[in-house]
């Protein structure tokens, strides 16, 4: 049975003045929250739609980790998509989130039409291009390019600021280091990179350098051990973080584990 426990402690949690509070839901799904207050869940995904048939395709991929927390549980300000995938846009879980009239949904623009089928209302919902910034309280949100190929050609990164604290919210991409030399020029406190090296994705390697690229402080692999058949090795991204990129902190986070980053 899914606890409300770690829902409860995402609302009770008081984070200082300076840093942002940074949780791990396991796949790439990550929750922020800031020294006002303002909560913002990505790409959560709380449910086991991955493993039915949604429209007419097969995944057939059933999760190994338990969710995290239940969608009624989820107290938020806004949780954002970045694409389509339903492990990123949660199909079963979006209905639910949807009748907190609190929270307002940030999505990229192929979740337009998936809000759409879920009969979610159009004021209900943002969608953000490349380049576009909102704010959600004393958080913005800056959508940059990302490489899904053409299993979603719309995803989107994502620039999370809290403060002087900047966060890189990849997301799902290939190694585009020529798409992103503004964001390497300006560089990160904190990267989050997928790690599973399928489906057009980073793998552990790429994932290094990317972190160097972007001159992080931590890095914080995702996207890995939800599905069997998507891979992905944390000891493979630890090895090359000590090859690649020496400065930059590797750090695994555990299934509902809190960081609480401060410069």
């Amino acid at each position: 049975m899914m606890s409300n426990k770690l829902a409860s402690q995402i609302k009770q949690l008081q984070v200082e003045s300076g840093s942002l509070a940074i949780f791990w839901l396991a796949q790439a799904g990550f929750v922020y929250k800031t020294a006002g207050g303002a909560i913002v869940y990505v790409d959560a995904y709380l449910s086991d739609c991955v493993h039915r048939m949604l429209s007419d395709v097969l995944y057939g991929f059933k999760r190994i980790m338990p969710p995290p927390l239940a969608p009624e549980d989820v107290e938020a300000d806004a949780v954002v998509c970045t694409h389509s995938h339903p492990d990123h846009f949660d199909y079963d879980a979006i209905p639910v989130l949807a009748r907190n009239p609190h929270i307002h949904f940030i999505a990229a623009p192929d979740c337009r039409v998936e809000f759409e089928k879920l009969g979610v209302k159009e004021d209900r919902y943002t969608i953000i291009h490349e380049g576009e910034t909102l704010t959600v309280g004393d958080l913005s949100l800056t959508a940059v390019f990302a490489d899904h190929r053409d299993l979603a050609p719309e995803a989107l990164g994502l620039i999370i600021r809290s403060g002087d604290i900047a966060v890189w919210q990849v997301a799902d991409t290939a190694y585009r280091p020529d798409k992103w030399q503004d964001i390497f020029a300006a560089g990160v406190d904190v990267i989050i990179p997928p790690i599973n090296g399928a489906y057009g994705n980073l793998d552990g390697v790429e994932a290094a350098q990317l972190a160097q690229d972007a001159h992080a402080k931590v890095a914080i692999p995702c996207h890995f051990w939800m599905f069997a058949e998507h891979g992905g090795s944390p000891t493979q991204f630890l090895d090359a973080c000590k090859e690649l990129a020496p400065e930059v902190r590797p750090h695994l986070m555990s299934q509902g584990e809190l960081l609480m980053y401060r410069k």
